[in-house]
Parts: C-alpha cells; structure tokens; sequence
C-alpha cells in the first residue's frame, strides 16, 4: 500500500464507508488527536488515542443517526490532507435531519492518521438539536 497522506486517508474512508470498523481504527497512529470543532455540540473536543476516537463515535452515535458522510475531494499539501465531504444525519431526541459541508485537516505519519481536524457548520446541526 502506498504510504502517501492521500492513501492512507482514502483507506481510511473506504474502511469504515463498508462498515470495517477495526482495518478504519487500525489506520491510527497510537496517539492520534481528534477534534470535530464544534462549539455547542455534545460530542464535539479532542479525543485522544484509538479509545478515545472510538469514544467520539459512541458519543455520536448517543445523539445522531449518520444517513450519509460522503468525501467530495481530497487534496495533499505540506504533509496534510484536505478532505470537503457533506453529512447528513438524524438527531434522535428531536428526529430532525441535518445536512452540513464539512473539512476534514488531516495530518498523517508512518503509514497512520496522527491528527484529524473536523470544522463544520455546527449551527445547523444544533438548529436540529432542538
């Protein structure tokens, strides 16, 4: 496999869009740093490490039903990886839907995602929250 930023996030998004969980975790260096910047959102901050990814996705999972997460273009410079892709998914507690663009900042080292840096409309997605 090639050992490119660009690869390695493409691997990451073909694992866990056909629901492989484990080869999407596997793609994360050991002290990874997540963070969805979303002020007011419940599952947004930084999480750290394999766990606490997966900590991220179990507290979206409490509020959101994913319908759609799609990357639209991917791009590499200067040792990062640019991803624009849109989401679209339910609030459980209201069942509104929400669709919002989102940016994907994604640093990668040794074959691994080392950082990840989500930005999105996070008004859209409180808007559905009430």
């Amino acid at each position: 496999m090639s050992s490119t930023g660009t690869a390695i996030v493409g691997a990451f998004f073909a694992a866990f869009g056909a629901g492989d969980v484990p080869g999407a975790m596997a793609l994360l260096a050991p002290d990874v740093r997540w963070t969805l910047h979303a002020h007011g959102i419940p599952w947004g901050g930084t999480y750290k490490g394999p766990e606490g990814v997966g900590d991220f996705f179990a507290r979206f999972g409490e509020f959101a039903e994913p319908i759609e997460m799609t990357p639209k273009s991917m791009a590499e410079a200067e040792g990062l990886v640019y991803v624009r892709g849109i989401e679209r998914s339910k609030v459980k507690a209201t069942g509104k839907d929400y669709a919002v663009e989102w940016v994907h900042v994604i640093g990668t080292g040794d074959g691994r995602i080392t950082s990840f840096d989500e930005y999105l409309d996070s008004a859209a997605i409180a808007a559905a929250m009430r």
